[in-house]
């Protein structure tokens, strides 16, 4: 182990790539492996090496890409070859996060490390909702509790609910929107008033952030009625009565969130200058050539000496004629999926999900990073119409993508709200295809 290895966990912030602390940003910039979470914004990884290996170990309800013990064990690993290693955790790596037990792994193994806080979804939360969590005038005491209740065993299990109840500070619970029945349950039945106020903040400090104003007693059904949904912070307390006077952050968005809607198309008799706004293509249809022609337009801007980067979704095969031109001519293309794609009740399919949700994080990415001209997402719209993304989220990504860009989309069955987004769309059909005639693939036309 040389002089320079060591392991920093770097706290992400909350959704805000700007939340992000100067030395975390630092870290990145000289680490030689990042293992980063599902909620670390990914435009983060723009800051990060191009030579660095980068490693999702995301967790979502349900299924992890890595269980903790590998990541804990995949740490060590990685200083252990003599490397600089960032562990990217979102929010604050000791709230939550699982920090602790990371760096004890690291110090048994006697590998050095640093841990660089980060602003932590609570407090966020609060901040970007106009809540402050202390204010003289309501209280001086602010609780941080996990949401992870155990619903089928015991809800009491490691919280102190008659504590919670007797109390008057605020309290603010992480991960609990599925368990919001039971936190609101058990305050009101140890002392904490029906009509006690409650904020539910999703997406905290994002432009998807959505903040949702209700009492304990009717937090559930509002929860239910407007689809709320994760990552989201509960804030209980009178200081949530101050949101409607202070919320700032969502009347910034109001303008943004107006001019964000698609806009009308130039007729044919205005000309309009593309090159200082984003272009989104798509090649869709049940025809061959949706990729081929992705391709061609790539090979046009690398002549006119633009930056191209292109991820391929749902694919997994090295042995393709595109990987070899592509690298002869200094166009990264990164495989981001798992091959063929089962059906919905097989055991790996949720692998493929998280596959393709590491390939928009990717994508994400890269699009913010400001390196490229013209990025392809290949086969893209086919795993919005496989169920390994969500349609939204891929919108939502596209509509924020900085000008000028260039944003080429593939795959069949191209949904409705990437058609309606996109400026261009060609749907590639059948007419006839050497397969019907017994013709096998060749190299150099399928592959």
């Amino acid at each position: 182990m040389n002089k320079t290895t060591r392991v920093y966990l770097v706290g992400a912030g909350p959704g805000d790539s700007g939340l992000i602390t100067v030395k975390g940003k630092r870290c990145l910039q000289r680490a030689d492996v990042v293992l980063y979470d599902r909620l670390c914004n990914p435009a983060l990884l723009g800051d990060v090496s191009p030579a660095a290996e980068q490693i999702y170990v995301g967790k979502n309800m349900g299924h992890h890409a890595l269980p903790q013990e590998q990541i804990n064990a995949l740490l060590v690993e990685k200083a252990g070859e003599g490397k600089v290693v960032v562990r990217l955790k979102g929010g604050d790596p000791f709230v939550f996060g699982r920090g602790g037990e990371e760096i004890d792994t690291l110090a048994e193994a006697g590998i050095p490390f640093e841990v660089v806080p980060g602003v932590t979804a609570g407090f966020a939360a609060g901040a970007y909702a106009g809540i402050p969590l202390t204010h003289r005038d309501f209280t001086t005491s602010v609780t941080l509790v996990t949401g992870h209740v155990n619903t089928r065993k015991n809800a009491q299990r490691d919280i102190d609910w008659p504590a919670l109840g007797r109390g008057h500070g605020t309290l603010v619970f992480y991960m609990g929107l599925t368990n919001i029945a039971t936190i609101c349950d058990e305050l009101i039945r140890h002392g904490r008033a029906a009509d006690t106020p409650m904020a539910v903040v999703s997406h905290a400090s994002t432009p998807q952030q959505r903040t949702l104003i209700a009492t304990l007693a009717d937090a559930p059904q509002q929860v239910a009625q407007q689809g709320v949904t994760s990552p989201a912070v509960i804030l209980v307390g009178d200081v949530v009565t101050l949101h409607e006077r202070l919320d700032w952050f969502q009347r910034r968005l109001t303008p943004e969130a107006t001019s964000a809607q698609p806009q009308p198309k130039a007729s044919a008799t205005t000309p309009q200058d593309d090159s200082a706004r984003t272009n989104i293509l798509i090649f869709t249809g049940n025809g061959k050539g949706k990729s081929t022609a992705a391709f061609g337009m790539a090979l046009r801007a690398v002549g006119h000496g633009q930056r191209v980067r292109i991820l391929q979704f749902m694919k997994n095969d090295p042995d393709v004629g595109e990987l070899a031109a592509l690298e002869r001519l200094g166009v990264p293309l990164e495989q981001c999926g798992l091959g063929f794609v089962p059906k919905p009740e097989h055991p790996l399919y949720a692998a493929h999900r998280d596959a393709a949700e590491h390939g928009l994080a990717r994508a994400e990415a890269a699009i913010f990073s400001g390196n490229h001209d013209l990025i392809i997402l290949d086969e893209v719209c086919g795993s919005v119409a496989r169920g390994l993304l969500d349609e939204h989220k891929v919108v939502d990504v596209l509509r924020r993508a900085p000008a000028p860009l260039t944003l080429v989309l593939t795959g069949r069955h191209a949904g409705p709200a990437l058609i309606d987004l996109a400026d261009t769309v060609s749907e590639i059909q059948p007419v006839k295809h050497a397969f019907e005639q017994g013709i096998p693939a060749r190299k150099g036309v399928e592959f």
